[in-house]
């Protein structure tokens, strides 16, 4: 067994995702047929809607250009200086050791901070360029182009594991596309697009060079290949993956100077391939890998989109398609305050969505809140200019006027309620973050990027944190292996979930929860779900209905639970997971405290039936700790009989 993990770890990891946390064949057959993106082009071919591409680059390298000459000097000097400071940057060796640091020993940082960081330093040095005009920056920018595309491979360790040579390095006779290659690929096209001539003028080869390398490394292996996973053609569902690479894809054909008929034979493809993510998508518009991967999913499916329309001046259009609209509209339904958003599953809980993604949705569907809410987003993040991806620069810049002028606001919804994801957000006043934040979940264990957290929810008072989802951790070779659930906060058991006879829930398909039925009556909100479908045989559960009830009006959640065994074999505990020290000042009621020792919640329980306990989390995981800091505490009540059924009531209210 020892042997098998160290020479596979990788091809286990890679693949862990789309085996085991996807539908089955069987199920996949069942996604909708929609094929929005084909049907778009109203039976014509993609060649007939490309007439003007030649046009269409000029005038967007101009709006490029023109969108960073107006860009206010002080951001001008900011963006100015981190190139300077790249002048004196020593392009480090990419050693064969480093590239199998993943294979041997699991870690992805070591090679990957140095990738990433390439790209970063390549694109701050092009901005620079394209600000200042003076052709300073050219010969680092030359080495970076250099250094990059002199790499064996764009595909990033732990996604090697595609090719038929498994992990390991990678084989020269098989190129493979990941999220790596895929991201690379625009940050060099969108360089040659805006520095062809200067680059022409420091040297013949280097233009020559990069059309070289994106045809090697990208046209060709993505016109000659259908069995990439994250593709969809082998109908398996996908994930962001599809989006993220093929939008990637997109942007490079559009700013490259591929001859017509290449260009178009790459976006029929796109076009079929993405509609294998949105075939797939319900109708609520939920992303079942939180909104920190809507970025890559959604997020990015609106660049296409928008690319598209653009390109085709009009004629490629999706403004009245409710599905896309739901995509875009999901990602402000689940943003609890400032930079927290709910964060189930893989997701952060503190992240900045796109703004540039917000927007193009706002601007495809005329909708003011997501205009208003990615000029809020641009404004949380300070109005600051990514500068580490010049493809998304140059996005971003286009509309930097637009997301400066526009109005700051957070729609913050009243509540969201999507049946088709399973997910209930909700708070006490629409347009505040006074009172409580609640979200709950049901769905099933084998959603992208799943944890297993049926009947899983969080609860966040005056806009911060109480009850809280722990989130993922820094991704390593068991992230996405055959171990992801032994890592401890993959498990029901630190979550807001019951521990069952003292079996946590099961990772799979079939594990899920039923009867879920939502109702809203004036002031209250009612989620009701039978979960004990998460849990395996030997659990021992016939039944365990969970009800959510939130009373806006009372600032109050109630937490009802009725529950039937088959047998009592062992303790069963309800976990609560909290960033709020806790205290009990008086039996039945614990207090919970922010940072400044204030109280803040108080959670009601029935003394005569539970013991409680609390333990203390140490963070280790750089990544859980930059959300949470040091500790989490973990919440327990224990039943004290031994009754194989019963009901009680948890009640959380404001002090």
């Amino acid at each position: 067994m020892k042997s098998l993990t160290k020479a596979g770890v990788g091809l286990i990891a890679v693949l862990y995702l789309f085996l085991n946390f996807l539908p089955t064949a069987a199920q996949a057959q069942k996604l909708n047929k929609r094929d929005f993106l084909v049907r778009a082009l109203q039976g014509k071919s993609v060649q007939s809607y490309l007439s003007g591409i030649k046009i269409w680059q000029i005038k967007q390298r101009a709006d490029y250009k023109r969108g960073i000459a107006a860009l206010p000097d002080s951001v001008k000097h900011k963006l100015l200086a981190n190139a300077d400071a790249a002048l004196s940057y020593t392009w480090p060796f990419i050693s064969a050791s480093l590239y199998l640091d993943y294979k041997f020993t699991g870690n992805r940082y070591n090679f990957e901070r140095i990738y990433e960081e390439r790209r970063k330093i390549l694109s701050q040095l092009v901005i620079g360029e394209l600000i200042a005009g003076n052709k300073k920056y050219i010969p680092q920018i030359v080495n970076g182009l250099w250094a990059i595309m002199e790499e064996s491979t764009w595909v990033l360790p732990a996604h090697i594991g595609f090719q038929k040579s498994q992990t390991g390095l990678p084989d020269p006779s098989e190129v493979i596309i990941d999220l790596g290659s895929g991201i690379t690929a625009p940050i060099i096209a969108a360089t040659q697009f805006m520095l062809h001539d200067e680059l022409q003028s420091y040297s013949v080869v280097i233009n020559k060079r990069i059309d070289s390398e994106l045809q090697k490394r990208i046209i060709d292996p993505y016109l000659k290949r259908d069995d990439f996973g994250w593709m969809g053609f082998k109908g398996q569902e996908v994930n962001n993956w599809n989006t993220w690479i093929n939008t990637n894809i997109l942007h490079t054909v559009l700013l490259s100077s591929l001859n017509s008929d290449t260009t178009a034979l790459v976006i029929s493809k796109i076009l079929k391939s993405t509609d294998n993510f949105i075939n797939q998508y319900p109708a609520d518009g939920g992303c079942d890998e939180g909104p920190s991967y809507w970025r890559e999913a959604g997020g990015k499916l609106i660049r296409m989109l928008h690319l598209l329309t653009s390109v085709t001046d009009g004629k490629m259009t999706w403004k009245d398609n409710s599905l896309i609209h739901n995509i875009g509209s999901y990602i402000y339904k689940f943003h609890a305050s400032d930079d927290y958003f709910v964060n189930f599953a893989d997701a952060f809980p503190k992240s900045i969505p796109s703004p540039e993604s917000v927007y193009q949705y706002g601007a495809m569907f005329n909708d003011d809140s997501l205009k208003q809410f990615s000029a809020y987003l641009f404004n949380k993040n300070n109005g600051k200019l990514e500068n580490d991806n010049v493809a998304d620069f140059l996005e971003t810049v286009a509309i930097y006027d637009i997301l400066i002028s526009t109005p700051a606001i957070a729609p913050l919804p009243a509540f969201s309620w999507l049946p088709d994801r399973e997910v209930l957000t909700a708070r006490s006043k629409q347009g505040s973050i006074k009172g409580l934040f609640f979200a709950a979940q049901g769905g099933n264990n084998a959603e992208s990027h799943n944890h297993n957290d049926i009947g899983n929810f969080i609860l966040y008072v005056n806009g911060a944190p109480v009850i809280v989802d722990a989130g993922v951790g820094s991704y390593t070779s068991k992230t996405f292996s055959n171990e992801r659930y032994n890592l401890w906060n993959m498990q029901s058991a630190w979550h807001n979930c019951p521990t069952i006879n003292g079996v946590m829930q099961k990772d799979g398909q079939k594990y899920k929860a039923t009867d879920l039925l939502f109702s809203r009556k004036k002031s209250e909100l009612s989620l009701t779900m039978n979960i004990a479908g998460a849990y395996p045989a030997e659990a021992a559960v016939k039944s365990w209905k969970r009800n959510f009830r939130f009373n806006t009006s009372k600032n109050e959640l109630l937490l009802t639970e009725r529950y039937e065994l088959t047998a009592w074999k062992d303790t069963t505990k309800i976990n609560f997971l909290s960033y709020a020290s806790v205290k009990e000042l008086k039996k039945g009621v614990l207090t919970f405290y922010d940072k400044d020792q204030k109280p803040v919640l108080l959670m009601n329980y029935d003394s005569a039936i539970f013991n409680w306990g609390i333990e203390t989390k140490t963070l280790d995981d750089e990544r859980i700790k930059g959300a949470w800091g040091d500790v989490l505490y973990r919440i327990t009540l224990t039943l004290s009989d031994k009754k194989r059924s019963g009901e009680y009531n948890i009640r959380f209210s404001m002090p």
